[in-house]
């Protein structure tokens, strides 16, 4: 294997970990929520938050990166929103990517 397709693959995993992470945080949201509203809470307790607050980073087209030729406008941008179940979705990917078959 070379290297390129190393690097290619350690991408493909952490991307993967960062996904699967993200929609793992956004459902135990939900259920967790409901389980506070059930419990006679609300939809906003700490174990909730804890899972689903992000730190988001928008680089781009909220700034207003933009090439405007007057009759066609061109807006560039990339958004990043990380919680604790895509840390962990990542950690585990990587995990896995350790002990796959490489063959």
């Amino acid at each position: 294997m070379n290297r390129n397709a190393g690097v290619g693959r350690l991408v493909v995993f952490i991307l993967l970990g960062l996904v699967l992470g993200g929609i793992l945080g956004e459902v135990l949201g939900v259920v967790l929520g409901q389980i506070g509203v059930l419990s006679g809470g609300d939809m906003n307790n700490p174990i909730r938050n804890f899972f689903v607050k992000a730190f988001e980073l928008d680089l781009g087209y909220r700034d207003g990166w933009a090439i405007d030729l007057y009759t066609v406008k061109l807006r560039l941008g990339l958004g990043l929103k990380f919680n604790a179940c895509s840390i962990l979705g990542v950690a585990l990917s990587l995990y896995f990517m350790k002990w796959s078959n490489r063959g």
